[in-house]
């Protein structure tokens, strides 16, 4: 079990309610109206509702935002016109403010804003009866995370609405009439988030003070506020090298003086425990909710402040009882399988099913992040390995496959490690997963300040803070001398940034965090071209293994399966496209298909951002769309 401390605090201010309409609502969690705060255990109560509000998947909105960028896909790759209208929003980027998911990622947003407002509210309520320094001291603390969750919150509506014009709520009002308010401009919702996030840091705790799991941090802060300065820097393209050097400072005092580490420890067979329940709160977490199915089993999965989360289920494999919608795109699973292993790294060298040693088939990376039927090596569920694994129902059919291409997915979010069967078998069942979800951690970092390095022209500096995590997954570190796929012509700035912009970062942080690839994409200035790039690939689905994979026995696959026949879309290969015929219906046969087709024209309507949802224009008096 994991640590609960303040997860069951937590759990005594379960919120009920809708998504929507967060200007009319009173928080059931505090006392009614604020008038029976006393003291500061009654306001330590208002904060742990706060806290309640990271449980509401729109926070991050990972499953909507992941449609939004290069590294998704539909779940029926031949036919990427078949799905759920709210992905195919996402996807082809046709979002309006009447779409509802857009409604209730901005409620998430701003209810999160308005129970932290309240605590602060109680805070001032029982600020004049404190009578010595430890009350004082407390009282600091739990304002300093109040303030932290306005300002991170705030921080999140301008990354990703409105051009990061959006609406800054500054108080509690009990006068609902007063909480009609109109947009503030980008500029001054920075100034805002920053100045919360500021304050904060003084009185949040060291990550080795805190004495509750779950409980945000100085760190925590940090890292949003250089995530922040940037962003600010580098949006549409630009290099703002004053902001550029306030990210680095804070940046590197996040690496040297904190006490994060990247989690390096690697099991050749069941790898990182990054990825795990048993890396919980592991060194290189930062920010990180903590889900649970030990209380609120009873709650509806989808019940915005329940516990427990859907990410399992909706990215885990339909043969583990997954719903596959978390799909990564072609490109990026070929970018994994392709990265080069580091053959003087031993941990590379593993004893393979047939008992002799041999090197891995799939980088530890690869391994750690998708579902891969050349994965032999690494167990998951209670199988030896993807390829000879069973499904929900027990058939025994090999690997992962379908017509239409779900032939992998993301390991991250699932219980691949529990050494259970599948999803279906958890403690809440396929679609309420206990398992917690990092927001923000070390490797970012590191990838975050590669990137200011290579601004500021130190090359070299950058390579060293990418080696520190491709040495971790044991890959071929890179040289500034000899680029990896273009041996003995030098990495320049140019070069190098591609690299981070399209290998290094998306393979590391792939449907991570908050909406970390929308916002690069954007502010690089690459988001439109990089879809139109996209959109000119062919891919071919075939079985496995395609022609070059490595020979397959049944004692390396530690199981009978050794292949996947029968024209199942189970591995996949790029076709160059003189070869691609010109009936659509033959492609289709063929199994040929493009990805992101149309998406680049879409994209440049909204430029990477959503717009404010008509909700709030209905709502809301003193805005108007």
């Amino acid at each position: 079990m994991k640590n609960i401390k303040l997860i069951s605090a937590i759990l005594l201010a379960f919120l009920v309610f809708s998504c929507e309409d967060y200007l009319d609502e009173p928080n059931p969690n505090t006392p009614e109206l604020l008038e029976s705060i006393t003291n500061l255990d009654d306001t330590n109560r208002v904060l742990n509702g706060v806290y309640n509000s990271l449980f509401n998947h729109y926070v991050l909105s990972i499953e909507e935002d992941h449609f939004r960028t290069d590294i998704s896909a539909m779940k029926n790759r031949l036919n990427p016109d078949v799905g759920f209208p709210e992905h195919l929003d996402f996807y082809y980027k046709t979002v309006s403010p009447t779409t509802v998911r857009i409604e209730q990622r901005w409620g998430a947003l701003y209810r999160g804003i308005f129970t932290a407002n309240q605590a602060l509210a109680a805070l001032d309520i029982v600020k004049p009866s404190l009578t010595n320094a430890d009350q004082l001291e407390r009282w600091n603390q739990q304002r300093a995370q109040a303030l932290f969750f306005r300002g991170t919150y705030h921080f999140y509506a301008h990354s990703v609405f409105n051009n990061g014009n959006v609406i800054i709520r500054d108080k509690y009002e009990q006068d609902i009439d007063k909480r009609h308010k109109e947009v503030s401009s980008s500029d001054e919702v920075i100034a805002f988030f920053r100045k919360d996030l500021e304050e904060a840091i003084p009185y949040l705790p060291m990550p080795n003070e805190v004495t509750e799991l779950g409980r945000v941090t100085k760190g925590a802060a940090k890292m949003i506020l250089a995530n922040s300065y940037l962003y600010e820097a580098t949006e549409g393209g630009q290099q703002n090298m004053s902001l550029i050097n306030e990210a680095i400072k804070i940046y590197e005092d996040l690496r040297d003086n904190y006490g994060y580490a990247l989690e390096t420890e690697v099991n050749p067979i069941t790898g990182s425990k990054m990825f795990t329940t048993a890396g919980d709160f592991n060194s290189e977490s930062i920010f990180e909710i903590p889900y649970t199915t030990d209380f609120g089993i009873e709650l509806s999965e989808f019940n915005e402040a329940s516990p427990h989360s859907r990410l399992a289920r909706r990215s885990a494999h339909f043969k583990f009882g997954g719903q596959d919608f978390i799909q990564p795109a072609a490109w990026l699973v070929l970018a994994y399988e392709s990265d080069p292993l580091d053959s003087s790294n031993p941990v590379n060298t593993i004893t393979t099913g047939d008992g002799n040693l041999n090197t891995r088939r799939e980088s530890l990376r690869s391994s750690n992040m998708l579902f891969l039927n050349n994965d032999l090596d690494t167990p998951v569920y209670s199988y030896p390995n993807v390829l000879n694994s069973k499904a929900v129902d027990g058939a025994s059919w090999g690997g992962l496959r379908n017509q239409g291409g779900i032939f992998t997915a993301f390991k991250k979010y699932t219980n691949h490690d529990l050494g259970i069967d599948n999803e279906t078998v958890t403690t809440g069942g396929s679609i309420k997963s206990g398992k917690n979800v990092i927001v923000n951690r070390f490797a970012e970092v590191l990838l975050n300040l590669a990137e200011c390095y290579i601004y500021k022209g130190q090359l070299q500096d950058a390579v060293n803070e990418i080696n520190k995590i491709r040495e971790r997954w044991a890959l071929v570190p890179l040289e500034l001398s000899s680029k990896i796929d273009d041996p003995g012509v030098a990495y320049d700035a140019t070069s190098l940034k591609e690299r981070l912009m399209f290998v290094e970062k998306p393979l590391e942080l792939s449907a991570e965090g908050h909406a970390i690839r929308v916002i690069d994409l954007r502010r690089w200035g690459i988001a439109a071209q990089r879809f139109s790039d996209l959109s000119t690939v062919y891919y071919q689905g075939v079985d496995f293994p395609r022609a070059g994979r490595r020979p397959i026995t049944p004692a390396l696959a530690k199981g009978p399966n050794t292949s996947i026949g029968g024209g199942f879309f189970s591995d996949l290969q790029t076709i160059d496209a003189s070869a691609v015929p010109a009936d659509p219906q033959a492609q289709q046969s063929q199994k040929i298909f493009q990805e992101f087709v149309g998406v680049a024209t879409n994209y440049n309507k909204n430029a990477g951002y959503l717009p404010i949802p008509a909700e709030e224009d209905i709502n809301n008096n003193g805005f108007e769309n």
